[in-house]
């Protein structure tokens, strides 16, 4: 990622999946980055801390970390500010957007795979789609909850999709077409383990 940033300090936007009103969850990965000499320096809010003026200091950012949380709802908040086209298109035009746990899964087209991880959808949202940045389904905390192997086969035959089951720890970094794998990345292509 250090590489990819390419430069030293880089600028890091945060956007909370849930309500944090006292930055429990952002300090905490304020502290995590920094010793990186990463700064997580733009905390843009998506309730009670929202602007709509500070979007562009958030896409100007050298990076966006997009955290863990209920991914349903994180969608839904996402939607509800309008910021998937924004936050697509600074991806696709070359900005590094950095998923955890919900956050990756918000990288994919479909993000139906949550329900591996023991998230329920949101009663009377049918609409999945996430930011669609890749070709793939993920799913985080591999060998916890529901996401064992079987499951994760299962989901990939039934969709006819590439999975990845990432434990934690580990994690996928894509670059343009390319993917690379760090940890003990599971690959499992339309329900075959590669």
């Amino acid at each position: 990622m250090l590489d990819l940033l390419g430069k030293k300090n880089p600028n890091v936007g945060y956007i909370p999946s849930s309500s944090d009103p006292e930055r429990k969850w952002y300090i905490d990965r304020k502290k995590y980055y920094s010793q990186y000499g990463i700064n997580l320096g733009f905390y843009f809010g998506l309730d009670q801390a929202y602007d709509p003026k500070n979007l562009d200091m958030l896409l100007s950012c050298d990076a966006i970390h997009l955290p863990g949380g209920n991914t349903y709802h994180f969608l839904q908040r996402l939607k509800n500010r309008n910021l998937l086209e924004p936050l697509r298109k600074y991806a696709t035009d070359g900005g590094i957007l950095i998923g955890v746990s919900a956050g990756a899964i918000l990288m994919t087209t479909d993000i139906s795979t949550t329900f591996l991880c023991g998230e329920k959808p949101v009663q009377g949202r049918s609409d999945n789609s996430g930011l669609g940045l890749v070709d793939f389904a993920f799913v985080p905390h591999f060998g916890r909850f529901n996401a064992g192997l079987p499951e994760i086969r299962n989901y990939s035959q039934q969709q006819h999709t590439t999975v990845y089951g990432c434990p934690d720890g580990a994690g996928i970094l894509v670059n343009g077409d390319q993917i690379d794998l760090i940890g003990q990345v599971v690959t499992v292509i339309n329900g075959v383990i590669a």
